[in-house]
């Protein structure tokens, strides 16, 4: 198969700033602060670049900052608001990740998945752990080894795992003309999200209150992991039709390959291999169909990197999005690479849109943090940490593919 691209990627210009703002004061009413260890001061650069991100996408009226608090960054804490989950440390909110030390470094490492467990005795060849410990067993082990064996033998087995500050490029979004077409807002425009979890529901759900119309693809063998928090996957996909699709049939793969050629937008958050293997080539549809294929990976789509797997926590430590705390490194808030990325990926969109043409958009979790990263502020001491609080409203639930037989005769795909 032909390479998705043929020309090299180049950064986005961004057309948003940092907003001036009181960022000690709105950190601690985001929720963030409350999340995240109570030593550690404001993330100037986090807040004022989100807050400048939030104020473009509501002077096109997005209404974020009406949707959440604390001028729209509680949007960073929702999911911790609506899941209770507790304040992070050296483990993250959810528990899944995990900052360890090494023989020489810092690392971080997630294990979110049953599979991943299962796969420690023979990332650190060990026996595995008879008292169900398992993070016992994984920093006795990493303490004795150097940071690049154990992050390049968790690499090569498919863990999310990343030395803490690994990324150097500051570039969030890399864009690849693939053509031209009109310039044009996102009324009216059909969005298709193929993404997951949270950082592209997220640029689909702010895409939808920007008056695009979203339909969310999901597979029925394994439809979105977001599913089992229903509250917070609800909140992101108000409004979207559901559509869904045995991916290992070839009839749905060409199904779905003839949906794509109906949207404007695609968000995905595939690694490049796995649509690949179903015949899906972005500058073939892009072409005559979607005019912004917006692509997110933990890493980037590009070399080994496209093949990395990350989550929120992991990717944001890899940005070297930490705190520190006697030397020793902190998270920041919850999954916080998730929604960064989610509303720099929506703003991206717009402002592509609005420029003409057509563009494929690599966007990665890592360099997204990375981006964010900046000198800490004093803790505001006089101001209390609001604890994360939800969007307001309770959308009704989505059932996997519950649209999937009117949207396919709407386009006339049999």
């Amino acid at each position: 198969m032909e390479p998705i691209v043929t020309v090299s990627p180049v950064p986005l210009a961004e057309t948003w700033s940092d907003a001036d703002v009181d960022t000690g004061t709105l950190w601690a009413a985001s929720g963030a602060r409350w999340l995240t260890d109570p030593n550690l001061g404001t993330p100037d650069r986090l807040v004022a670049r989100t807050a400048g991100i939030v104020d473009f996408l509501d002077q096109r009226g997005a209404g974020l900052a009406g949707l959440a608090s604390a001028r729209g960054l509680g949007l960073l804490a929702e999911r911790a608001a609506m899941m209770g989950l507790p304040r992070s440390d050296r483990a993250s909110c959810g528990g899944a990740s995990r900052l360890v030390r090494c023989a020489d470094a810092w690392i971080v490492v997630s294990l979110a998945r049953a599979t991943d467990v299962e796969l420690i005795p023979a990332w650190l060849e060990v026996a595995p752990p008879h008292d169900g410990d398992h993070w016992a067993t994984v920093e006795r082990e990493s303490a004795t080894r150097t940071s690049t064996e154990v992050v390049e033998r968790a690499t090569l087995l498919g863990l999310p795992c990343a030395l803490v500050g690994e990324v150097r490029s500051s570039a969030s979004v890399l864009v690849t003309p693939l053509g031209r077409a009109t310039a044009r807002s996102l009324d009216g425009l059909v969005v298709m999200n193929l993404s997951s979890l949270w950082a592209g529901p997220l640029c689909a759900n702010v895409l939808g209150r920007l008056g695009a119309r979203v339909i969310t693809v999901e597979s029925t063998r394994r439809p979105d992991g977001g599913r089992a928090a229903p509250r917070f996957f609800r909140a992101l996909h108000e409004s979207c039709q559901s559509v869904a699709f045995d991916l290992t049939s070839g009839v749905d793969q060409e199904r779905l390959r003839q949906l794509l050629s109906h949207a404007d937008v695609v968000i995905e958050g595939s690694r490049p291999r796995a649509l690949q293997q179903m015949g899906i080539d972005a500058s073939e549809l892009t072409a005559t169909g979607p005019v912004v294929w917006v692509s997110i990976t933990s890493h980037g789509r590009a070399g080994h990197c496209g093949e990395r797997v990350g989550f929120g926590d992991d990717a944001a430590v890899a940005g070297g999005l930490v705190g520190w705390v006697r030397d020793e490194p902190r998270f920041v808030a919850d999954a916080i690479a998730d929604p960064l990325t989610g509303m720099t990926a929506a703003a991206s969109v717009v402002q592509l849109l609005g420029a003409g043409g057509r563009w494929l958009v690599d966007i990665s979790l890592a360099r997204v943090a990375r981006s964010m990263v900046g000198e800490w502020g004093p803790r505001c001491v006089d101001v209390d940490s609001a604890r994360p609080s939800p969007r307001a409203g309770r959308p009704p639930g989505m059932p996997v593919g519950r649209d999937t037989d009117a949207v396919l005769a709407e386009f006339d795909i049999v």
